[in-house]
């Protein structure tokens, strides 16, 4: 979707997680693996306001753990628009299920029956973060144009 929005407006288009592995030279898990949960989220919120400060007309994809921690929900929204996309469980567990080996907080940590009750979960922590977000979308595939007016015109 990031891919697609930026061929359309013209925006530099970054994924947080594959920055932090550019800038860190490891995949997300082997992060993880090495400094822990609490040391990747000081990286993340470092490359976080790195791509910011760097970039005019950026769109940037992150994880969703990335508005939850420190002040990074009020850094970006400060910076630009926020949307929450906000698809039903069901499409989350889905796309979970199939990256499962690929998602640090998943890897090792859980069978794959016990992984609609990790999402309902992490969704009651996080949705307070999300819910500040300047505009949610809760299609299983927004519509790219919609999205572009919402970025450039609120």
């Amino acid at each position: 979707m990031g891919q697609q929005i930026s061929l359309l407006t013209g925006y530099s288009h970054h994924d947080l997680d594959a920055c932090i592995e550019e800038a860190e030279g490891m995949d997300i898990s082997a992060l993880f693996k090495k400094i822990g949960e609490d040391q990747f989220r000081v990286v993340e919120q470092k490359c976080l306001h790195e791509l910011i400060a760097a970039n005019a007309n950026l769109l940037l994809s992150c994880g969703g753990g990335t508005p939850c921690f420190f002040d990074n929900i009020d850094f970006m929204k400060k910076n630009g628009t926020v949307i929450w996309l906000d698809p039903p469980i069901s499409v989350l567990f889905d796309r979970l299920k199939a990256a499962y080996q690929n998602r640090p907080l998943l890897n090792n940590n859980f069978e794959p029956k016990q992984l609609e009750e990790y999402i309902h979960l992490k969704l009651a922590e996080r949705t307070p973060f999300y819910k500040q977000a300047h505009f949610r979308i809760q299609d299983v595939k927004p519509d790219p144009l919609f999205l572009i007016k919402l970025i450039q015109h609120g």
